[in-house]
């Protein structure tokens, strides 16, 4: 994955208005991306891992009809920031002709992508508020939950690791095996 590059070269950066009206007039089709910080930033490709991690978690969560579970959809995170992130649990589902502004849970399914989810997407989901962050480190073998987010990141970590049962965030959720969830992963 790329970089997000410095340069000291005057940069416009785009705001989720523009940028979704990149993206209705097609002029991203095709192209893995999304917009964080005002830029345009390419995704990792999905490894066949990442999916059945990711496919996984959507059938553990997506039972529970109260919940509203969507998988690498955008989430408007802020004016500047629009990640896709690889399940988004909330409350409600997005207002007509939006995207989710806000979630109970984010997920990040992280097999090369670590420094980006750990780095800024956390940050950028604590700014957002978003009470519960995890990750799934997949050649780790491990899920890390963040919460109490803040301007500052977020500032409890918690690290299960395979073996271990991870506690649900969401009423109606059982907890989540490890080992079960990483079960067909090769890694």
């Amino acid at each position: 994955m790329a970089t997000i590059a410095t340069t000291d070269l005057p940069i416009h950066r785009l705001d989720v208005e523009t940028y979704n009206r990149m993206v209705e007039s097609g002029a991203l089709d095709g192209q893995r991306v999304e917009l964080l910080e005002g830029l345009i930033v390419e995704m990792s490709p999905k490894s066949p891992d990442h999916v059945v991690v990711v496919t996984t978690l959507m059938r553990y969560f997506a039972h529970e009809p109260r919940w509203w579970t969507q998988v690498q959809d955008p989430i408007e995170a802020a004016f500047d920031c629009e990640p896709e992130p690889d399940l988004v649990v909330a409350s409600h589902r997005p207002p007509p002709g939006r995207h989710l502004r806000t979630a109970l849970l984010v997920v990040e399914v992280a097999v090369s992508s670590h420094r980006l989810d750990r780095g800024r997407k956390a940050a950028l989901y604590a700014a957002a508020d978003i009470p519960t962050y995890w990750l799934v480190d997949v050649p780790g073998r491990t899920v890390e939950i963040r919460t109490e987010p803040g301007s500052n990141g977020y500032t409890r970590c918690e690290i299960y690791r395979e073996g271990s049962v991870v506690p649900s965030p969401l009423d109606g959720v059982q907890d989540l095996d490890i080992t079960a969830l990483l079960a067909d992963v090769d890694t």
